[in-house]
C-alpha cells in the first residue's frame, strides 16, 4: 500500500491526547453500557511492508480498551512462535516472537474472540501480511491473489518484487497462459519494485490463468529472480465495468463527534485499489489527530473498509476534514464522484492548547528596510508548563533550526498564564544574557496583557502596561491594541519540499485572525512600534504569523508558517 506521502511534509507527532488535558471538562456523566464491538485501527509492521527484520516486534492497536486475557490463543502468526504479549497501553498490544525465516510472507490473524473490557468481541476477524527482509530477488505480492476465483475477464495483473527490477528483462521473463497453452499478450508498465500487466484482450471465461516469472527477470544490479515463480487464478464469466461506491463513512459527514472518537472508517461496496485512495485535501487538524501520519490507516482483509486510527482524546473545536476526488477498484474502474467529509470535535474550541515541552517549528521569510536585505527564516517556539496555569514560551529565530545550545546560551522566555477567560502575557524571564546583565532577570507587566480573550469572537481591547523593574535605559511600558477580526479563515499550508507537486493541500480550517498593534515607549519617546498578525487555528494554536516592527528608520518584516510540531525529545 502506498503511504499518504504528503503527510511526510509535516512530521507531526500525535499530541492531541496530551493537549486535551489543558481544556478538559471535569464534569462527569453516568457511564452507558458498552455494546460497541472493537476494531483494529493500526498495525505495525504495516500491511504489505517489505524488508521487515526477522526479529521485529508486532504491534496491534484497537479502537478501545481491551481485555488482555483474551489475546491468548486468539492471535496467531503464520510463521514463528509467539513468545509473549505486552500491552503497551489499554488498547495497544505488542507481540514478541521467535525469528521469522528470511524472504517469507508473514500473516498475523486476530480472531473475534479477542474482546474489549466489556466483553464485546472484535467486530470481524482481522488479518494482514508483510514480507521479511531478504537478499534474494523474489516475487512478493500479486493481484489477483494466488488461488483467487471469479476474477473479471478484464482484470489487470499486479506484481511486486523485493528489489527494483530492470524493466527491459521482464517482458521476456513473464508469461500469462491458460491450460490450452494459449499465451495472453499484455502491456507492461511500472517501475522499481511494482509492475502492472494490462492484458491486450479480455481473458477467457471460467478458465484457470497462470502467471509465470522465470529467472530471466533481473533486478537493477543484474541479479536474477531466485527461483522461477508462478501463481494462478480462475476467471469468472463477465467483465467488470462498474466503479466502486463509498457506501458509508464513520463518523458521518457533518456530525459533531465526542472527544473520545478513536477512528474514522470508509466503507466501500467492493475492493478498492490502495493507491487510488489518496486525498486531494486534508485539514491540518485531522493530520494532528492521526496516530500514525506516515501510514495512517489499515484496510480490511477484503479491501472494502479503510480505518484511520485517531489519537483520542481529541481537542474540542478541531475540524477534521478530507476530500477525495476519485478512487478505483482493483480492475481500474474509476469513481470520479468527489467525497467531501468534515466533522467537528464537540466542545468549546481550544485555540491555544499547551503541553509541556511542546515545540512548534516555523519557516518563512524576512525583509529588512531600508537595506532591502531579505532571506529565509526558521523559528522555534517551545512551551514549558509551570504551576497555577502559568507557562513559559521560549522562542528562537535564525538561519537554522538550532535549539538551546552552547552556541545560543541566552534564553528569553515569554511568561504567560492560562485563565478561564484569557491567555495573559505576564512578562519576560531572561537567563545568561550575553550583554553582561545579571545572569537571571525577570520583567513583569503591570497589569498583565490579555494576549487573547476567550472565547475568540470579534472584539477589540487596548491597554498600557508598565515594566517592573524599570530598565535603566530604554522603554518602560508597552501600549497596545488587540483586535480579533470577524469571520474565519482557511489557511493553506505552503510547501517546502521539492516534490511539492506530489502533495495535495493541507489546510488549517476555521482559523481566527488576531492583530496586535503596539508601541514600546518611556512615556515620551517611542523606541519601537509594530504590528503582529496571527492566525489561530482551533485544535492547533498559532499556524501563521506576520510581523512588522520599526525601530528608528529601520523596518523588519517577517512571515512565518507552521510546518512541524512535536515534543522537545522528538527534535533531539
Amino acid at each position: 500500500m502506498k503511504n499518504w506521502r504528503f503527510l511526510l511534509l509535516l512530521a507531526l507527532v500525535p499530541l492531541l491526547a496530551l493537549m486535551s488535558s489543558c481544556s478538559s471538562d471535569d464534569s462527569t456523566t453516568p457511564e452507558e453500557e458498552d455494546t460497541t464491538a472493537p476494531i483494529v485501527t493500526q498495525v505495525d509492521p504495516q500491511q504489505d511492508d517489505t524488508n521487515v527484520p526477522v526479529g521485529e516486534g508486532v504491534t496491534i492497536t484497537f479502537s478501545e480498551d481491551m481485555d488482555p486475557a483474551t489475546a491468548n490463543g486468539n492471535i496467531t502468526l503464520s510463521d514463528g512462535t509467539i513468545t509473549g504479549f505486552d500491552w503497551l497501553d489499554a488498547r495497544t498490544l505488542g507481540i514478541g516472537h521467535t525469528d521469522w525465516p528470511e524472504g517469507t510472507e508473514i500473516t498475523v490473524s486476530v480472531g473475534t474472540a479477542v474482546t474489549d473490557e466489556a466483553g464485546n468481541g472484535l467486530a470481524a476477524a482481522f488479518a494482514w501480511s508483510f514480507w521479511t527482509t531478504t537478499t534474494d530477488v523474489i516475487l512478493q505480492n500479486t493481484l489477483p491473489d494466488d488461488g483467487a476465483t471469479n476474477v473479471p475477464l478484464n482484470s489487470t495483473v499486479f506484481l511486486q518484487f523485493s528489489e527494483p527490477m530492470n524493466g527491459a528483462t521482464l517482458p521476456g521473463a513473464i508469461s500469462v497462459t491458460s491450460p490450452d497453452k494459449a499465451m495472453h499478450a499484455y502491456t507492461l508498465d511500472g517501475n522499481d519494485e511494482s509492475w502492472t500487466l494490462t492484458l491486450d484482450a479480455d481473458l477467457p471465461a471460467s478458465t484457470p490463468i497462470t502467471v509465470t516469472v522465470t529467472t530471466d527477470a533481473l533486478d537493477e544490479d543484474g541479479d536474477p529472480l531466485a527461483t522461477e515463480t508462478s501463481f494462478s487464478f480462475t476467471t469468472g464469466v463477465a467483465v467488470d465495468t462498474t466503479p466502486p461506491n463509498l457506501i458509508a463513512v464513520e463518523p458521518a459527514d457533518g456530525s459533531s463527534i465526542p472527544t473520545d472518537t478513536s477512528y474514522i472508517r470508509l466503507i466501500f461496496d467492493e475492493p478498492v485499489d490502495d493507491d487510488s485512495l489518496e486525498p486531494s485535501m486534508i485539514s491540518g487538524q485531522l493530520m494532528f489527530s492521526m496516530a500514525n501520519q506516515e501510514s495512517p490507516g489499515v484496510w480490511s482483509d477484503n479491501h472494502t473498509v479503510f480505518t484511520v486510527d485517531l489519537n483520542a482524546p481529541l481537542i474540542p473545536g478541531a475540524i477534521l476534514a478530507a476530500t477525495f476526488d476519485s478512487y478505483a477498484d482493483m480492475y481500474g474502474n474509476v469513481n470520479s464522484t468527489t467525497i467531501e467529509w468534515e466533522v467537528t470535535v464537540a466542545g468549546t474550541a481550544d485555540f491555544f492548547p499547551v503541553v509541556d515541552t511542546y515545540t512548534m517549528l516555523y519557516f518563512g521569510t524576512w525583509t529588512d528596510e531600508p537595506t532591502k536585505a531579505s532571506g529565509e527564516l526558521f523559528a522555534a517556539t517551545m512551551y514549558e508548563t509551570k504551576t497555577d496555569g502559568e507557562f513559559w514560551r521560549w522562542g528562537f529565530e535564525g538561519a537554522d533550526m538550532a535549539h538551546k545550545s552552547e552556541e545560543f546560551p541566552f534564553v528569553d522566555y515569554d511568561r504567560l498564564k492560562l485563565t478561564g477567560s484569557a491567555v495573559q502575557f505576564l512578562g519576560f524571564h531572561e537567563e545568561d544574557d550575553p550583554v553582561g546583565k545579571a545572569e537571571t532577570m525577570d520583567i513583569t507587566f503591570t497589569p498583565p496583557v490579555d494576549l487573547l480573550r476567550m472565547p475568540m469572537v470579534e472584539s477589540s481591547w487596548s491597554g498600557t502596561s508598565t515594566f517592573s523593574p524599570v530598565p535603566v535605559e530604554g522603554p518602560t511600558q508597552v501600549e497596545y491594541t488587540i483586535t480579533v477580526h470577524p469571520g474565519v479563515f482557511n489557511i493553506e499550508h505552503p510547501g517546502f519540499h521539492a516534490k511539492e507537486d506530489d502533495t495535495p493541500p493541507i489546510v488549517w480550517l476555521d482559523c481566527v485572525k488576531m492583530t496586535m498593534e503596539y508601541e514600546l515607549t518611556d512615556g515620551v519617546d517611542i523606541y519601537e512600534e509594530g504590528e503582529d498578525t496571527i492566525w489561530y487555528c482551533p485544535g492547533v494554536g498559532p499556524v501563521r504569523k506576520m510581523s512588522l516592527s520599526t525601530h528608528d528608520s529601520d523596518s523588519y518584516f517577517t512571515t512565518l508558517d507552521l510546518f512541524m510540531a512535536g515534543l522537545e525529545a522528538d527534535f533531539d
